[in-house]
């Protein structure tokens, strides 16, 4: 007795329901990511401090002459700012990782170095900010202030070059699972390459660099997801 076989629509839309994938987990990623950068910046221009002197005594001055209560709310929300990059990472990492095995590793990487970034951001920003500003306004000597700083200022190195390694790591499982591959994949493993090489001496230049690729990519999610999807499979054919 012959074998019976899936007809070829039936079989053709299973292999196709594997490979298409619905628009709305790429919108909520390209959502919280870009719902971060906005609450980041917006934080950021309420902060109003930043380290423009060239000496000691001229840094402390500069805190201490500074409203504590702004620096610790708007620092305080910048920091959070960090908590909605977190489920677009979780996100980004399971979509780009589908479909090969390398795509998988290289979205679990990225998702791991991206958890690294937001604990070192958030570990040498609100922290070392604040317990300055508070400290040049209760009569700490403009050395030990300055030093506080400094923790903020070279932490921020770290930082810039951990958000490089996820960038990478990202734009590799766009390239292995084709998937935003211009600017996904190849912009961002450049980008990201580039910037781990060249981060401690342009770490400011590198960090909006890295800033306007994520807002790149979250826009092309926010668009619906990738329009080079992986290619249907051949349908099997009935022996």
């Amino acid at each position: 007795m012959a074998q019976a076989t899936v007809p070829a629509p039936f079989a053709g839309r299973a292999t196709e329901s594997t490979t298409t994938t619905s628009a709305a987990p790429w919108r909520w990623a390209g959502g919280f990511g870009l719902a971060h950068i906005v609450v980041m910046l917006g934080a950021f221009s309420l902060e109003g401090v930043a380290t423009d002197s060239s000496t000691w005594s001229g840094t402390a001055k500069m805190f201490a002459g500074h409203s504590f209560n702004q620096t610790f709310y708007a620092s305080y929300v910048e920091a959070m700012a960090f908590v909605f990059l977190v489920p677009a990472l979780v996100i980004l990492a399971r979509q780009l990782g589908r479909g090969t095995e390398t795509g998988r590793v290289a979205g679990q990487t990225a998702l791991g170095l991206g958890i690294a970034y937001v604990g070192a951001t958030i570990a040498i920003g609100f922290p070392p900010l604040t317990t300055s500003v508070y400290a040049a306004q209760h009569g700490a000597d403009s050395n030990v202030v300055a030093s506080i700083d400094l923790l903020r200022n070279y932490g921020f190195i770290l930082q810039v070059a951990l958000s490089m390694a996820f960038t990478v790591a990202l734009g590799v499982a766009a390239l292995a699972g084709r998937r935003f591959t211009r600017w996904g994949g190849y912009a961002g493993i450049a980008i990201g390459a580039g910037g781990l090489v060249v981060t401690p001496f342009v770490h400011n230049g590198m960090n909006m660099v890295q800033m306007i690729w994520w807002v790149g990519l979250c826009v092309l999610c926010l668009m619906g997801g990738p329009k080079d999807r992986p290619k249907q499979a051949p349908t099997d054919q009935a022996i």
